[in-house]
């Protein structure tokens, strides 16, 4: 009986193809392994792709908003400028205001110096002359102030 014909297999020939085998194995697995990390690549690079168009979709909305708060800001600040110049003439017209008592008193003085003239005239007329230049005098007297009280 020769262990040839015999099923019967030898130690060294198992030996011998564990090498080889091992060798096709990690060849195998190191085909699989770089076709494996080639799609890892391949989706990294997709994803940081989409990644990209999200953030810039979110930094054009993000410009465009801020564009349209700019143009309202001007907006604002042109109202702000017409309303400032507004205050100026409302300022300008309390100080008007202020000063009406002032000028409102002046009037109604100067009506009653006006009668106080008048009734001088009038009494001069009835009176002598020494009166009426002592009268005159008053009379005089009470023009300047009332020119005094006109400025």
């Amino acid at each position: 009986m020769s262990a040839a014909t015999e099923k019967v297999h030898q130690m060294e020939d198992y030996q011998q193809d564990e090498k080889v085998l091992g060798e096709n194995v990690a060849v195998g697995v190191t085909e699989t392994a770089q076709k494996d990390m080639g799609k890892v690549a391949i989706i990294i690079s997709f994803m940081a792709v989409v990644l990209l168009v999200v953030f810039f979709y979110g930094l054009n909305q993000n410009l465009t908003s801020l564009t349209a708060e700019v143009k309202d800001l001007q907006a604002v600040r042109g109202e702000v400028e017409a309303l400032n110049s507004q205050m100026d003439v409302v300022d300008g017209r309390l100080v008007e205001l202020e000063k009406l008592p002032l000028k409102t008193r002046h009037i109604i003085m100067d009506g009653i110096i006006e009668e106080m003239n008048q009734k001088a005239a009038y009494v001069g007329a009835q009176l002598g002359e020494e009166e009426q230049a002592k009268l005159a005098k008053v009379q005089e007297l009470l023009k300047d102030v009332q020119s005094g009280l006109q400025k």
